[in-house]
């Protein structure tokens, strides 16, 4: 465990956990405006007013929701910037239900009962969403001028046989470079999954895209395969990687290093993370969902 990683734990376990959750949105804040300076002046760009209605004709917003409703706010008007008319889907399960008040274009909000998970939640979404593609997020994130959804879209149009493109987080508070990120991911062949991948783990598929067993849970999808596939309503939090243990030979997903979005992950923000880290049950469930999975297709081969 790193040093810093030493300090949050025993600022989050002290009197100054609330003054700390304070003082970290704040240099988010001001560390996002920075990033989107630098791009700025580096000749990243908003998507054109072309480009951004491909987008919204094309691809639904879908996200989950739970206590962190001013970032749920944030983001939805981050979507709006960027991509103007876009349709957002949003499921909820706060204890009082979010409520995102605008004339133009609100987005579709699903109420759910207090903490019902994640799984739950997306499979909600998903299940509303009609466009051919969807891009979906977690609610600490916002797009990026590097996010460059409307490239990823040309993408997968002329690339049939893939099916989904990851997405980089840049996390606040660190400065590493998005290759780097992506690189995290260089372990992932999915090997132990119940199929083997339909296009081998590292391939190249051009000079910016690379295929990945398993790629971050922000992602630009075709809508039918990812239906296919869909999230584990028995799993409250812990569903990424089982989503692509099931999602390997089924989909081709790949990523672009070059793309990103800002993850604003609070590491003092001590009640959403009482929840967050209350995942025994997921972890036993899911260990006990791939022993007999695993089971049946060996007595299926027999």
């Amino acid at each position: 465990m790193s040093k810093a990683m030493n300090i949050a734990k025993k600022i989050c376990k002290s009197p100054l956990a609330p003054l700390a959750k304070v003082a970290f949105d704040i240099f988010a804040k001001v560390q996002f405006g920075y990033l989107n300076l630098k791009w700025k002046i580096s000749g990243k760009k908003m998507p054109t007013a072309e480009q951004a209605h491909e987008v919204t004709q094309n691809v639904t917003f879908m996200f989950k929701s739970f206590e962190r409703q001013k970032q749920a706010k944030k983001l939805y008007k981050n979507i709006q910037k960027h991509y103007p008319g876009a349709k957002v889907m949003i499921a909820d399960d706060s204890k009082v239900p979010l409520e995102i008040k605008t004339k133009h274009n609100p987005p579709t909000v699903i109420h759910m009962p207090f903490n019902s998970g994640l799984s739950k939640g997306l499979n909600l979404t998903l299940a509303e969403v009609k466009t051919e593609y969807l891009m979906r997020m977690d609610d600490d994130e916002l797009l990026t001028p590097l996010s460059n959804i409307y490239d990823e879209l040309s993408f997968l149009k002329s690339h049939k046989d893939i099916d989904l493109v990851g997405f980089v987080p840049l996390t606040a508070g660190k400065c590493t470079p998005v290759q780097k990120i992506a690189r995290n991911y260089n372990e992932f062949d999915m090997k132990n999954a119940y199929k083997p991948l339909k296009i081998p783990h590292l391939t190249k598929i051009d000079e910016n895209h690379i295929v990945y067993g398993k790629v971050p849970n922000i992602f630009l999808a075709r809508t039918q395969k990812i239906k296919e596939i869909g999230w584990d309503d028995n799993i409250r939090m812990i569903d990424h990687h089982e989503f692509f243990l099931r999602a390997a030979g089924n989909i081709v997903s790949v990523m672009n290093p070059n793309t990103a979005v800002f993850h604003i992950h609070n590491p003092f923000d001590n009640y959403y993370n009482s929840f967050r880290s209350d995942f025994r049950d997921d972890f036993y469930y899911i260990k006990g969902k791939m022993l007999a999975t695993r089971k049946s297709l060996r007595q299926d081969k027999s």
